[in-house]
Order: C-alpha cells, then sequence, then structure tokens
C-alpha cells in the first residue's frame, strides 16, 4: 500500500489567488494614454484616418506598429512570464511583466514610424511652396519640414506613444 500526502501551502495559494485575480481584472492599454496630450491625440486621429481637404493621406501607425513579428513576440513574452508570475504568486513580477508588454508595445510603434510609413511626404511638405486652399479658395504659403520622414515633425505625437495598466 502507498501512502500519499498532499500539502498544499495556503499563503501561496491566497497569493496566486491575487495574481490571478489581478490578471482578470486589469488589461496593458498601449498607444495614447489617457495622460497624453489633446494635440497628440488630434493629430494621431487626421493621420490614423486622413484628412483629404488637408491633403494628408491616412497613415495608420497603431494596428500596423503592434502587428510587427518582432513586437508581437516581445509583448507575448513578457504576458507569458506575468502568467507564470501569477502561478508561483509573486504581484510584484506581474506588475513588472505588464509594464515590459506596454513598453516593448510603444517602442514596437516608435520602430514602425522610424522604418518609414508610406506614402512619403509630398514635395511641397519637405521644401515648403505654394498649395491651393480648397476651403479657403486661396495659395497658402507652406513652410518645408526640410527632411522626408512622415508623421515626425516636432516629435511631440512620436514621443506621446505610451502604455498605461488599466481596470477592465
Amino acid at each position: 500500500m502507498i501512502k500519499l500526502d498532499i500539502k498544499e501551502d495556503t499563503d501561496l495559494r491566497e497569493k496566486r489567488l491575487q495574481c490571478l485575480q489581478y490578471l482578470r481584472e486589469h488589461q496593458v492599454d498601449v498607444g495614447l494614454t489617457s495622460s497624453a496630450p489633446s494635440r497628440s491625440r488630434f493629430l494621431l486621429a487626421i493621420h490614423e484616418h486622413g484628412a483629404p481637404v488637408m491633403r494628408i493621406p491616412a497613415r495608420p501607425v497603431i494596428t500596423p506598429g503592434l502587428s510587427r513579428a518582432e513586437t508581437k513576440a516581445a509583448m507575448t513574452d513578457a504576458l507569458y512570464s506575468a502568467a507564470e508570475a501569477a502561478m508561483t504568486g509573486e504581484l510584484s513580477s506581474v506588475v513588472s511583466a505588464f509594464e515590459e508588454a506596454g513598453q516593448a508595445g510603444a517602442d514596437g510603434i516608435r520602430a514602425y514610424i522610424d522604418s518609414g510609413i508610406s506614402p512619403p511626404n509630398s514635395a511641397v511638405t519637405v521644401s515648403g511652396g505654394w498649395i491651393y486652399n480648397r476651403v479657403a479658395k486661396t495659395g497658402v504659403p507652406v513652410s518645408g519640414k526640410g527632411f522626408n520622414k512622415p508623421l515626425y515633425d516636432t516629435g511631440e505625437l512620436y514621443n506621446s506613444f505610451s502604455w498605461e495598466i488599466t481596470s477592465k
């Protein structure tokens, strides 16, 4: 006859339940967070959907940036680490893994922008000149950016991409 004693550490069980509840009730939001400047939100809306009247083509960055294989892998690894930490009852490690996943997502969006986004800026955007304003029905002088890097002028929008842990 074999005698088997199973002992469970109730303290570990409680910590594990606390971690699993945290996983169930929280999520990592990546992109422009609630603390992002309103100007950045406005610029992102224009660039995500385009503004035909202003001759700005759509240049979505959130979904393509997060869909890159490197970004997905980094975020997946971090979230896997969060699940592993939850099973060991380490809440601080779960939170750290969430933070790591969020940072990987924000960095992935910026890397997508750095890699170059289509369509490129028009010659007037780069060098400057005159454009016809269809709303005002008059010519308007435009000062050029001096470089051809879409979605990067002052760096305000680029630097606004971040992450935050929120309750579901």
